[in-house]
């Protein structure tokens, strides 16, 4: 009889309609359970998420800085009000976006030097980044890593049709 814990937390009373339905809720069980790890991990340094997401990508580009149009192309979550969380981390002196010269609506984005020293400070080996995967040992976490990438593979052979 297979595991009925996911049933059990939330308080399902009959049994999935089918296995993929459940793997789908599954996922967004664990995505709600991350999430909150690593929201939890970040409020001790005053960043939401997507701000520390967006920190991340200023990272990746350092010294040079991005427009706005590819930080909403590299979000994780596509729905995050870019220029929103640009202006707070702009309020907070973390990233600048000194005007461009020739083309006021094109915003060079980048990290000042204490949006830098903070990002490098966030430590991705704390426990709270590796959350609740840390239950799978290193085999489990590379069979997990290689079914997610079967599944964005579908979804992507998907996307070009």
């Amino acid at each position: 009889m297979p595991e009925q814990r996911l049933e059990q937390l939330i308080k399902l009373n009959h049994p999935f309609i089918n296995q993929n339905y459940k793997g789908v809720v599954g996922i967004i069980v664990l995505e709600s359970f991350i999430f909150q790890d690593l929201e939890n991990h970040l409020s001790q340094y005053k960043l939401t998420y997507q701000q520390f997401n967006i920190l991340r990508i200023l990272k990746g580009q350092h010294p040079n800085g991005v427009q706005l149009s590819v930080l909403k192309e590299r979000m994780l979550h596509k729905n995050s009000d870019v220029s929103r969380l640009v202006d707070r981390l702009v309020a907070m002196n973390l990233v600048e976006k000194p005007p461009n010269e020739f083309n006021k609506r094109k915003l060079h984005i980048q990290l000042t030097e204490e949006g830098l020293n903070l990002i490098s400070t966030i430590d991705i080996g704390h426990p709270a980044f590796q959350s609740i995967m840390s239950a799978l040992d290193d085999e489990e976490i590379l069979l997990f890593n290689k079914l997610v990438n079967k599944v964005i593979d579908q979804k992507l052979l998907h996307q070009k049709k």
